[in-house]
């Protein structure tokens, strides 16, 4: 990549690790702080997780579009200071209802990022597809480091509140990297009203897109939210670092011809491995797990390959903030649903059906590209 690339990048990697890895610490204090402190069921914390991640799937929509409009360095600074603040407050809640509040807010200041920092790549980043890749490695590295060190702290006797307010560090620490090397600017005089805009992304292509981010959504929300306390902690940690080697991976798959394919193929794939949970045998729980880890971050750099196919340069914030809205918002579905199967018992049944969910998003992905081919609008 160019230097100037590699240095946006860079900066967004960072943000990014720093945004999931603090989604993704949030079921590590469920199943290590929360459940006991507040009393709650499988079917309660899915729905307690599910209020940030709602919130981080709806905020996408209209960060998307103010991404559009240029500003992207202000966007992101607001993305991580309200991270920062959101973790404070956290911290301080002492009753259920402050905590919801709190994770609301989380989620929608850490739904700022996905649209901005992905239509930037696309837009700007000369390798796109390697661009997306590494900076979804940076992603997973978040991932895992974030949610392994809170898993650590919590296991060593550190009280829970005292690790959400560390949560807000690498906040503040982004912060200040931005201040020092903002990304470039992205702006467009030619930039089309809500009414062209709306049009613009209501194609059957597209639509088949969005599909496939809420079908994948639906298996990664009801997957992970519970796996730490299926599999433990440190195979959490381990399938969320294997992850960051499957997003470098795929970035380079995407830069191959017919991507779709690709994706089709790894989505299937990570289906089979998750059908194989339901087995409840501990060691194929296990290695199941971490192949899952590797397989399904893996897609997200080839699910992004179709929205910059699917839709003009000029509206892409609003498309990503669409499909982080179907991915984080629709697709917290799968949370809740996971929380009430295992409230009743059906763990086996519940790796099926999100199987099932992550095949149908392959196939979506397949049926986009076809359509696109043959003109469909």
């Amino acid at each position: 990549m160019r230097p100037e690339d590699r240095r946006s990048v860079g900066t967004l990697a960072f943000i990014h690790g720093l945004v999931h890895g603090t989604i993704l610490s949030l079921p590590v204090f469920l199943a290590l702080a929360w459940n006991r402190e507040f009393r709650l069921d499988a079917a309660g914390a899915g729905g307690l997780a599910a209020i940030a991640y709602v919130g981080f799937g709806a905020a996408s929509v209209p960060f998307g579009r103010l991404a559009d409009r240029g500003g992207e360095t202000n966007v992101l600074a607001l993305c991580v200071a309200g991270i920062a603040a959101s973790a404070a407050a956290v911290s301080l809640s002492r009753t259920l209802p402050e905590l919801a509040v709190s994770l609301a807010a989380l989620g929608i200041a850490a739904g700022a990022y996905h649209p901005t920092a992905l239509a930037f790549i696309s837009r700007h980043v000369q390798e796109q597809g390697r661009g997306m890749g590494w900076h979804g490695m940076g992603g997973s590295l978040g991932i895992a480091l974030e949610p392994a060190a809170v898993a650590g702290l919590l296991a060593l006797g550190l009280p829970w509140r005292e690790v959400a307010a560390a949560m807000a560090v690498p906040a503040i620490l982004a912060f200040a990297v931005l201040a020092v090397r903002p990304a470039p600017v992205w702006g467009s005089a030619a930039l089309p009203g809500i009414r062209a805009t709306l049009r613009s992304v209501a194609t059957v292509p597209f639509a088949l897109v969005l599909l496939v981010y809420v079908f994948a959504g639906v298996a990664y929300w009801g997957s992970l939210t519970f796996l730490p306390g299926i599999v433990g902690a440190g195979s959490y940690a381990l399938l969320l670092a294997l992850g960051a080697a499957g997003q470098v991976l795929s970035g380079h798959l995407s830069e191959r011809p017919h991507p779709h394919r690709t994706l089709f193929a790894m989505s299937l794939a990570a289906a089979a491995v998750l059908a194989s949970l339901a087995t409840g045998v501990p060691w194929i729980l296990a290695a199941g797990a971490w192949g899952f880890g590797f397989l399904l971050f893996s897609l997200e750099p080839l699910q992004n390959t179709l929205v910059t196919g699917s839709v003009p340069r000029e509206v892409r914030g609003f498309a990503f903030g669409m499909t982080f809205l179907g991915v984080f918002g629709l697709g917290s579905i799968g949370a809740v649903m996971a929380g009430a199967m295992l409230a009743a018992n059906l763990p086996a049944a519940l790796f099926l059906l999100l199987a099932g969910s992550l095949g149908m998003s392959g196939v979506c992905a397949l049926a986009s590209e076809k359509s696109r081919r043959g003109g469909g609008s």
